[in-house]
């Protein structure tokens, strides 16, 4: 956030500030009418988060209007954000092979025993540790990974499916499985296939590819143990999207957001409905009705769709999907990519808040991909050519 504070502040220096109408113009002003009709109301930790979502959400927006006016800004910022997707991925890899092989855990090597930036660097679960990339939880750099999955080459493609398995977390593998379906049933039906006209360079180089990763799975035991540990780890998870019979506790946590809805909505009053109770302050009124977390001065709910509900009402989950929506809609015709890479993103949402709280920054990335032209070029090139 202090980042963009300084970009407007430059941008007001230099004269450049812009103002304009654009699809999240509407998400906005519900953010602004939702701040002033509960910052009042709240107690001192949940006031901060009302502030902080409320600036997060109008430096986004003065900073996208003003900055990503044409195809060539716009694709400056996805370039950065697929060599910062990249550089995860192998993060990812490294962290896996370091624990695996060496038992170091690197991010608590590098960020806390060395840098001493965080005390807590790591995550881990009943199963060891979690790699989870420059990022304490891997959902923080799902949105990178979905678009190096989507833009970047086919082995690109391949590694970051497997970086997302890696990291156990149901909203990667979701998010990259919907862009990597895409591309397998869009190469599957096109029409180079059915004429039997296929880029042999590529798909030799694609097929080497695939073939060391499956010999090294197949013939060195050390680490077909590992990603079968991590594999089975991974499929437990998504068989707990679709069995509530085994869900943990983790799991259970989500899947109750959902169903304590109807109870949370009985509570609201007429202005808390249509504009929620502050701005990323969902805990608020999931806590009064479950308890959880109630020693806690304030938190949040990880699902874009249930802490944007509770926290901005439903003029908020409007206003934000209609902005997500529009998109969709809008590059279907000319990048359908894009509009895979959208969707994508609003399933991810579900299963946490990639957009929302510290993630604002999405929104950013998102306005970028409205006029975003670069698709065009490395990945569909090698998917079609």
């Amino acid at each position: 956030m202090w980042l963009m504070g300084v970009t407007v502040l430059l941008l007001i220096i230099t004269g450049k500030l812009r103002m304009r109408t654009t699809p999240l113009l509407p998400f906005s002003l519900v953010a602004c009418i939702t701040f002033c009709f509960s910052y009042s109301t709240l107690l001192e930790a949940y006031r901060e988060n009302d502030l902080k979502g409320l600036l997060s959400i109008l430096l986004i927006f003065i900073v996208s209007t003003s900055l990503l006016s044409g195809d060539k800004d716009s694709e400056n910022v996805i370039r950065g954000v697929l060599a910062a997707g990249k550089i995860n991925i192998i993060w990812i890899l490294l962290q896996t092979l370091f624990w695996n092989f060496l038992k170091i855990d690197l991010n608590d090597l590098v960020f806390n025993q060395t840098l001493h930036m965080v005390e807590n660097a790591s995550q881990y679960k009943a199963s060891g540790l979690v790699s989870t990339g420059l990022c304490w939880n891997a959902g923080g750099i799902a949105a990178a990974i979905i678009l190096v999955a989507a833009f970047a080459g086919s082995q690109w493609k391949v590694v970051a499916l497997i970086s997302s398995i890696l990291t156990q977390s149901s909203t990667m593998i979701v998010g990259v499985g919907i862009v990597i379906l895409f591309f397998l049933f869009q190469y599957l039906f096109s029409k180079r296939l059915k004429n039997n006209k296929i880029g042999i360079g590529n798909l030799f180089i694609d097929m080497t590819f695939i073939g060391l990763i499956v010999m090294l799975l197949v013939f060195v035991s050390k680490i077909q143990d590992m990603f079968n540990k991590v594999m089975q780890t991974s499929l437990d998870r998504l068989n707990m999207l679709f069995n509530d019979a085994q869900l943990d506790s983790s799991a259970t946590a989500h899947f109750d957001y959902y169903s304590n809805l109807p109870d949370l909505i009985h509570w609201m009053s007429s202005k808390q409905f249509l504009f929620g109770y502050g701005i990323d302050c969902s805990g608020l009124p999931y806590t009064k009705l479950t308890r959880q977390y109630f020693s806690l001065d304030s938190w949040f709910l990880e699902s874009d769709i249930v802490n944007t509900f509770l926290g901005m009402g439903i003029f908020g989950i409007v206003s934000l999907y209609f902005f997500l929506i529009y998109i969709v809609i809008k590059r279907w015709k000319d990048a359908r990519i894009i509009s895979i890479v959208m969707v994508s993103y609003i399933v991810c949402g579900y299963f946490y808040d990639i957009q929302s709280v510290t993630y604002y920054w999405l929104l950013f990335i998102e306005f970028a991909l409205l006029n975003y032209k670069g698709q065009m070029t490395e990945s569909k090139k090698e998917l079609l050519k």
